[in-house]
């Protein structure tokens, strides 16, 4: 149920939904009033959820920076995404390639001795094969010893990526920290997740979606139509961003809440055996005190 939730606030976050729907109610709407009213309001969205300038200014305020690594590290992990499957069931990268691309140059470059590949099926679709399996082929293909690939292909989202990833790295003795490789736009929804499941990691962003360089005259005010789409991703990314962090701080709140009523109980049990002890110590006073009278 929470799967086919998540589904339907992505489509309902997406401005070139919200385009359509607009123009969708401009059609069928016969009020000359709520006519003219829903039309300015889709236009001003179209206008704004298309400039290229105002998309780009977001994305970078949100996309952390190119990383440097230093030192050793016991994992590289790559979590899906980026690859799917056609209809016959053949594997083909996406959009998102460069995080294989990046993951095989840092296991290539001895930064790490292993690569850790976590993803299944996040898709409508169960009868598709998990990610995770084509991407283990294509790090064979690439030369990567089988010994050195640990696939984990059971979940679902990011959140699930990080999780039974815990687990695969617990069962596996390995150490932390680990390079964690993605998307930039998917960079903070993403570490915050391994975080969350207590995995440290070291970021290393790939596949930028913009990068910083000078923009002509025409990308500050003329409309791009392939820009809502992306909107709807780095929204997405936002919002999944918020859910995960206060999903670690109502956790946090709870351990809390379950922690103080122990700490109590023993303060109290602390000042039980206090005053227990200081009774007898005035016992053994008196005692004293007598028999010296005596």
């Amino acid at each position: 149920m929470q799967f086919f939730f998540s589904k339907l606030v992505i489509f309902l976050i997406a401005p070139a939904n919200w385009i359509i729907c607009g123009l969708i109610l401009f059609l069928a709407i016969r009020s000359k009033r709520w006519k003219k009213i829903t039309g300015i309001a889709t236009l001003s969205i179209g206008l704004l959820f298309t400039n290229p300038w105002l998309f780009r200014t977001a994305c970078l305020s949100w996309q952390p920076d190119r990383t440097t690594l230093n030192g050793k590290f016991g994992a590289v992990i790559l979590p899906g995404g980026l690859a799917g499957y056609d209809k016959n069931g053949e594997g083909y990268f996406g959009l998102a390639a460069d995080r294989f691309i990046q993951t095989v140059a840092i296991y290539r470059q001895g930064y790490a001795d292993k690569i850790i590949v976590t993803g299944g099926n996040g898709l409508l679709n169960r009868n598709l094969l998990p990610e995770a399996d084509f991407l283990y082929q294509q790090l064979i293909r690439q030369g990567v010893p089988a010994r050195d690939i640990l696939i984990e292909n059971k979940s679902r989202n990011t959140e699930q990526n990080a999780l039974f990833t815990k687990q695969l790295l617990d069962s596996a003795g390995l150490t932390p920290p680990f390079v964690l490789v993605t998307s930039a736009m998917h960079m903070r929804r993403c570490a915050q997740e391994f975080s969350n499941a207590g995995i440290r990691t070291v970021i290393y962003p790939s596949n930028f979606e913009v990068i910083r360089s000078d923009l002509n005259f025409l990308e500050f005010f003329w409309p791009d139509l392939s820009i809502p789409e992306k909107w709807g991703r780095l929204l997405k990314e936002v919002l999944g961003y918020c859910v995960s962090r206060n999903r670690q701080a109502a956790r946090s709140a709870a351990r809390s809440e379950r922690i103080m009523p122990e700490q109590k109980a023993s303060q109290a049990s602390c000042k039980d055996s206090s005053h227990s002890g200081e009774s007898i110590f005035l016992t053994v006073s008196k005692s004293v005190s007598v028999i010296q009278e005596s």
